[in-house]
């Protein structure tokens, strides 16, 4: 990762109580639905936004204010969803939160909601391969692999740049490679 990109990464990192509070009530109120607690946990974390201990905390803290609640069971598991007091809060404070962050963490727990439902799971990796770089991306569930390429690069940010952009935009790289792949799209060779 270059200097540049590291000292943006650490500006997107929630480190106050009260930013790690106001994005975990921000995830629940539009993910619109009660969640177990290891789901609001991946969800919150997935995106390395927030630390686990931090997550831990201010959901406890949110719990004892009564800005979420329990709201019901799911095979055994408890469920929690934002009160009204919540929805308040976060009504209050909810621009204190970078655009940017919120639309990324929103657009990664639908995501991982839809593909918790199905099994589906996103991966990508860069490994070293003689002088130069191997990104793989794949789509896969519990029975078969949907999706996989390798590309094989010679400049290392250019291989973190395209990882960057497959973790953010899979579903719609995968559905442009469909296209590609079934002549859905020749317009882009017409010359």
């Amino acid at each position: 990762m270059t200097k540049i990109a590291e000292r943006m990464w650490k500006l997107m990192q929630l480190r106050d109580k009260v930013d790690v509070k106001v994005f975990i009530l921000y995830l629940l109120k539009n993910v619109g639905e009660p969640l177990e607690y290891n789901t609001i946990n991946d969800i919150v974390l997935q995106d390395e936004f927030v630390n686990y201990f931090d997550f831990a905390f201010a959901f406890s803290e949110l719990l004892d204010a009564k800005q979420v609640q329990e709201a019901g069971t799911s095979g055994g598991n408890k469920l929690y969803a934002i009160t009204e007091s919540g929805a308040e809060t976060l009504e209050s404070y909810e621009s204190t939160l970078l655009t940017v962050i919120k639309d990324r963490a929103l657009r990664s727990a639908l995501r991982l909601l839809a593909f918790n439902r199905t099994g589906t799971q996103i991966k990508s990796a860069i490994t070293e391969q003689g002088e130069g770089y191997n990104l793989n991306c794949r789509i896969f569930d519990k029975e078969k692999t949907l999706y996989s390429v390798d590309v094989y690069l010679t400049d290392r940010k250019y291989a973190e740049k395209m990882k960057f952009n497959y973790d953010e935009r899979a579903e719609i790289i995968y559905r442009g490679t469909l296209a590609l792949l079934s002549g859905d799209v020749n317009y882009i060779f017409d010359e």
